[in-house]
């Protein structure tokens, strides 16, 4: 029987394993608000190991079933930026870096900004893509306003980001958010799994290991994307699929992916469509992220005409594999 710590933290909460997901933050003395639409304890579908080869398949059987205890809920009820959960850039620049407030590679043509993000001024911009409203996070990517454009580098656009990065991370388990994607040229919606520095070996870059949940380029309205990232640069390789949905934008969808050590399967409202093999490198705790990228490589140039645009995110959770099964 594992240990297990509870803790909550505003609307979120956290209930390790500990031997299977980290807990970094400290509590808040509040009481996390639970829905019933995400229980504590969880059952899925699975296919059967077997039906999990070296590339992205369809789920064509799934007739095992495993059961999940959660370990992560954030309905967001609350929300302060920069809290105790939630960090709007990555961390393999400094907090003011624009180097950590896009994806170079990806070209994209955003900076992620929070209030605190000062750009190349001595004072915060107070720029705040976030809204809560109605237990809904709504994030907003938007042309860069006037007054706070010259101090962003060059760039036209802003967006936000959460990660859950010095937070909470978790190796293995299942992974979901209820969200809403926006429509329009330029648009790429994410949520996604990924490692630091701290669990690979030294010398190593921390990327691969990726698991896309999903990815939702506007101009394919009519589908999303999962995909898995894996071995070492500049080795590294991916293999995907696309998930035939009607009008994401149009409603809230679950998505998910159940991370095991042999298989790892993709879900639409909790009901599996793809899966693959788990791979190498993925051995290790990840963390969640969810954004809205504005233009880059795969989505081609962002349209004004799109902007402003609005991720919704109604949850964000995690579970663990209940042991014994």
């Amino acid at each position: 029987m594992w240990a297990m710590k509870t803790v909550s933290i505003s609307s979120v909460v956290h209930v390790c394993a500990t031997v299977m997901c980290v807990l970094i933050s400290e509590p808040l003395p509040a009481v996390a608000q639970e829905t019933t639409a995400v229980p504590r304890v969880l059952q899925l579908a699975i296919p059967s190991p077997d039906a999990a080869g070296a590339t992205m398949s369809d789920v064509t059987s799934a007739t095992e079933l495993i059961q999940l205890e959660r370990q992560f809920l954030d309905t967001f009820t609350e929300f302060v930026p920069n809290g105790k959960t939630w960090r709007h850039h990555y961390n393999h620049n400094t907090y003011d870096s624009f180097g950590a407030r896009t994806l170079q590679a990806n070209r994209e043509q955003q900076v992620y900004v929070d209030p605190g993000f000062r750009g190349t001024s001595e004072a915060p911009l107070g720029l705040n893509p976030f809204e809560v409203s109605d237990g809904k996070m709504r994030i907003t990517g938007q042309k860069a306003p006037k007054a706070q454009a010259p101090y962003l580098d060059g760039f036209d656009y802003v967006s936000g980001m959460l990660s859950t990065q010095g937070s909470f991370e978790q190796r293995y388990g299942y992974f979901e958010a209820n969200m809403r994607v926006p429509l329009g040229q330029g648009l790429w919606s994410a949520f996604w799994l990924k490692t630091h520095h701290g669990h690979t070996p030294k010398g190593l870059p921390a990327w691969p290991p990726e698991i896309d949940v999903m990815e939702f380029i506007s101009k394919d309205e009519d589908m999303y994307f999962v995909t898995v990232h894996w071995d070492v640069m500049p080795n590294n390789k991916k293999s995907g699929d696309s998930v035939t949905l009607a009008r994401p934008s149009k409603q809230f969808h679950t998505y998910g992916v159940l991370w095991l050590p042999d298989q790892t399967v993709f879900y639409l409202d909790r009901r599996p469509v793809r899966v693959i093999e788990t791979k190498t490198n993925h051995d290790v705790p990840m963390f969640m992220v969810l954004n809205l990228a504005l233009g880059g490589k795969w989505p081609g140039k962002v349209a004004d005409t799109a902007l402003p645009a609005q991720l919704e995110i109604d949850w964000v959770a995690s579970y663990q594999v209940v042991p014994g099964q």
